[in-house]
């Protein structure tokens, strides 16, 4: 199977032509990325000195005992008795209602 056109050169026409010419104007330095690694590495040195214990060792070596004597205070013995059963006394009331249970004037 051969090709009758393959050795017929092709020329096509072009219509638009996009040339992209890069002046290095949008690359961008190293400093952004120098300064977020600066701040991540000073955030875990903070977090290792918070969290590993470091700041409570003070305590530690020092002996530290606070003895303090509470105050007496006299309270006087009060009786308080309480009885069994308490009674409620209702006085009765004759109220009239309408038959829905609202009150009748």
């Amino acid at each position: 199977m051969t090709d009758p056109d393959r050795e017929r050169e092709t020329v096509r026409d072009v219509e638009r032509t996009t040339t992209v010419v890069q002046t290095g104007g949008d690359r961008g330095g190293g400093g952004g990325v120098l300064l977020a690694v600066l701040v991540i590495l000073v955030l875990l040195a903070i977090l290792y000195f918070v969290f590993s214990g470091s700041f409570n060792r003070a305590a530690d070596e020092v002996g530290v005992n606070v003895n303090v004597e509470a105050p007496k205070v006299d309270v006087p013995d009060v009786n308080v008795d309480v009885p069994d059963k308490i009674e409620v006394k209702v006085p009765d009331v004759d109220v009239k209602t309408d038959g829905d249970g609202n009150k009748a004037d």
